[in-house]
C-alpha cells in the first residue's frame, strides 16, 4: 500500500480541517513515494504546516530507499503524529499488531487509535463486514478512519474487490458516523517514475446517486479510487449492514408498500381486453419505450462528471 504525493497532499488538507494529533495506526505498513524535501515543497506548496524536528528514516523498503524516499513513521510523525503503529497480517515488514482482518480485533486495541489510516488493504480481505466493523472499532471516540484511498474502477486483479464510492457512503451512515469528506479520485498509478515525475490526479467530490448515468460503462478508461474520511462521534456503532441508499427508501417502506419499479404497471394480459387502446396508439407507445431505453444507453456519452475540484 503505497502514498504517492497526492494522497500526502489530500492528507494536508485534512489536517488543514482538523489537525492531526496523537495515534496513527495503519492497516498495512505503507510506502511512501517521497524524498523529504518533496515533502517539504509540496507541504509549503499546500499550506500545511509540516513538522520538521522529527528524525528522518528511509524506507523499511530498500528499493525505495535507494531513491531517497522517507519512511511511513517518518511521513506520519512530520504530519504530528506522535504515535505511529500499523497492523498487517504478515510479519515480513515488522508490524506493530499481526492481525487477520477476516477476525474479529482483540478488545484490548478496540477504541485505541486517533486515526486508522487504510491505502487499500481491505480490498484483500474477504469477508468486508468483519473487515469494515474492525476499522470502526479500532478508532477512539472522536477519532476518524481516512481511506485514502480505496481502490474502485480499473483495479482488476489488484484485489478481491473493487470498491464502489456508495459503500464507504452508506456503510458509514447506517453506523451513525459523520463523514467529513469523500470524493472520487482519477489518477494514473506511476510510483516509481512518480517520484521524479509525478502525474496530476483529478478529484471529485461525491455524493450517492451523482453517478446513476455512469453505471454501465459510462466512466472512461482511467483507474479510480475512493477518499473518505469519517469521524466516530456519539452514538455511533461499527457493526450495522447497510442497505445500499438507492434502495434504502424501498425497503423501508416494507415489502407490501414498495413503490412500483418503472414499467411494472403494465401487465401481460392472456386474453384480449376490450378496454385496451388502439393498435396506433400501443405502437406509439411502444417506439417511445424504445427510444426511452436507448436514450439511457446513450445518455452517459452525452453527460459531463461533476466539475474537477482539484488537481493534486
Amino acid at each position: 500500500m503505497g502514498i504517492p504525493r497526492p494522497v500526502a497532499r489530500l492528507l494536508f488538507e485534512e489536517g488543514r480541517r482538523r489537525p492531526f494529533s496523537g495515534s496513527v495506526l495503519q492497516i498495512g505498513r505503507c510506502y511512501v513515494y517521497l524524498r523529504w524535501d518533496e515533502l517539504e515543497r509540496w507541504a509549503r506548496r499546500d499550506g500545511f504546516p509540516l513538522r520538521t524536528s522529527i528524525p528522518r528514516e528511509l524506507s523499511h523498503d530498500r528499493h525505495l530507499a535507494s531513491e531517497g524516499c522517507i519512511s511511513d513513521r517518518t511521513f506520519f510523525l512530520a504530519l504530528g503524529f506522535d504515535e505511529v503503529l500499523s497492523l498487517d497480517l504478515l510479519d515480513d515488514e515488522r508490524p506493530t499488531y499481526l492481525q487477520d482482518m477476516n477476525k474479529p480485533v482483540p478488545a484490548e486495541i478496540e477504541g485505541r487509535f486517533d486515526v486508522v489510516f487504510d491505502t487499500g488493504t481491505l480490498v484483500h480481505v474477504f469477508d468486508q463486514k468483519t473487515a469494515f466493523s474492525n476499522i470502526a472499532r479500532l478508532v477512539k471516540p472522536g477519532g476518524r478512519a481516512i481511506h485514502g484511498t480505496s481502490p474502485s474502477s480499473n483495479h482488476v486483479d489488484m484485489g478481491f474487490y473493487m470498491f464502489s464510492p456508495t459503500l464507504h457512503a452508506d456503510f458509514y451512515t447506517a453506523n451513525r458516523w459523520q463523514i467529513d469528506a469523500l470524493a472520487l479520485c482519477e489518477f494514473e498509478a506511476l510510483w516509481y517514475r512518480g517520484l521524479f515525475v509525478p502525474p496530476m490526479w483529478k478529484t471529485r467530490p461525491y455524493s450517492p446517486g451523482m453517478l446513476d448515468a455512469y453505471r454501465l460503462g459510462g466512466l472512461n478508461g482511467s483507474a479510480y479510487s475512493v477518499w473518505a474520511v469519517a469521524t466516530k462521534i456519539a452514538g455511533a456503532v461499527a457493526d450495522r449492514s447497510p442497505i445500499q441508499g438507492c434502495y434504502r427508501e424501498s425497503h423501508a417502506a416494507g415489502p407490501g408498500e414498495r413503490p412500483p419499479l418503472p414499467g411494472s404497471e403494465q401487465t401481460v394480459r392472456s386474453d384480449p381486453d376490450p378496454s385496451a387502446p388502439p393498435a396506433h396508439v400501443r405502437l406509439a407507445r411502444w417506439a417511445h419505450l424504445r427510444l426511452k431505453r436507448g436514450w439511457r444507453r446513450v445518455r452517459p456519452s452525452g453527460r459531463r462528471l461533476p466539475p474537477v475540484s482539484s488537481r493534486l
